[in-house]
Parts: structure tokens; sequence; C-alpha cells
């Protein structure tokens, strides 16, 4: 897709993905799923069969061929995942109110309880979101991830003014990440702060209410 970022060496047979910079047009022979998103955890298994929006929920996921599934975002935090032996893979819209519940460790464990996977093959990307550089919160929030998850959310945290700082929520999931079994190796950052990175990002901190969204999809094609 022109214009759109994809995770290095994603080159597996039959998957699809991308992180486009606006909402457009995916493979058109791919059946496209999305949801409404709520800034919660909830997640959805989708097939050829589901309507979309599928329902109330902040993340994907699908190993059935044809299908792809896709979030929208403008400064939260793509995530993909993919289980390439598996066949199985997962968008998932990760703001600070979904990170905080989960949302991302969630969709690990759906795809080991649900559908038999080893961690130890999964690959997790994480595409253009407003950056530690630039995402400014009140430093409650980020107190509220050190009593969730412990002292090591600390590393996402940089002091700023009285009662505020700068919370890197790109790698507040790739902790949660790794505490679910991912390797290092396995996840990836993909693509610039939306906020300072240019490259035509929408930024809802940047432009407000007339931000646009990116589209993020991952997909499995159906064998020719």
């Amino acid at each position: 897709m022109s214009g759109a970022f994809t995770a290095a060496g994603w080159n597996f047979e039959g998957l699809e993905h991308g992180f486009a910079p606006q909402e457009t047009a995916v493979a058109q022979d791919l059946h496209l799923v999305r949801v409404r998103q709520v800034h919660g955890a909830e997640l959805i298994v989708a097939d050829a069969q589901t309507a979309s929006p599928a329902g109330d929920a902040d993340g994907l996921l699908t190993r059935s061929p044809g299908v792809a599934v896709a979030i929208a975002t403008a400064d939260c935090v793509p995530v993909l995942l993919a289980a390439p032996k598996a066949r199985v893979v997962a968008a998932v819209h990760a703001g600070w109110r979904g990170s905080l519940a989960g949302i991302v460790p969630r969709a690990v464990a759906e795809f080991v309880t649900r559908f038999g996977v080893d961690v130890a093959e999964m690959q997790a990307a994480l595409g253009p979101s407003i950056g530690g550089c630039c995402y400014e919160v009140d430093r409650a929030i980020a107190e509220q991830f050190v009593d969730q998850y412990g002292t090591e959310m600390w590393t996402a945290w940089t002091i700023g003014r009285t009662g505020k700082g700068r919370l890197d929520l790109r790698t507040v999931n790739e902790i949660l990440l790794r505490r679910t079994g991912l390797t290092p190796d396995s996840i990836q950052h993909v693509g610039p702060c939306t906020s300072c990175g240019g490259a035509d990002l929408a930024s809802y901190r940047v432009q407000g209410a007339d931000a646009g969204r990116q589209l993020s999809w991952i997909g499995l094609r159906a064998a020719s």
C-alpha cells in the first residue's frame, strides 16, 4: 500500500499488513473487519462471516484466510500481532486506558488459550503513535501504571513540569509484551511519533477534533 509503514522482516507467506497514514482502502480482495473503539480491553474474534463494525471493542483477532482486521488511531498505539506458523493475527488499539487495562497481554493470552499458539513464535509491531517525546500527561496516570504493573513502568516516564511528565506508551506495551514471553527480538517499533515525526500522520494532540486517523491492519490471504 502506497505510503504505509510496514514491519521489518514480516515477509511471511500469505500475510499482509500496514500502518497507513490515513484511513484508506486496503487489499480489495480481503474482507476487512473493524470495531467501534471504546478505549477498553475487549477483543473480538472475526471470520469471513463477521460484519463490520463487529461491535464495541478495541482489538480483533482472526485466523480466517481472506480476512483482515483493522483499528484506527490518532496518537494511541496500534499493535499488530502475528503467529505465522499458527496463522493467527490481531490488530489492537492501545491508548493509555486500554494499555492500563492490559489489552495487549490479553490479546496474547487469546492467541495461547483460544488458538494454542506458542508465544515463542509470535511477532509484535507497535506502529506510529505519540511518543515519550511529546505525550504529556498527569503524573497520576503514570502512578496508575506503576501501581498496576510495578516500578519498571517508571522507565517509560520522563519527569516534566510540576505534576506532569511524558509517558511513552510504546515502551509501556513493549514491557507488557515481554512479560507475556515475547522476546525483545520479536517486538519492533514501526514509524515515528505522530506528534512531531512528520510523515503526514494524524495526531489528536496536534490537530484536535479535526485530526484524521491512521488505519493499521493485518490479514491472511487465502491460498490461491
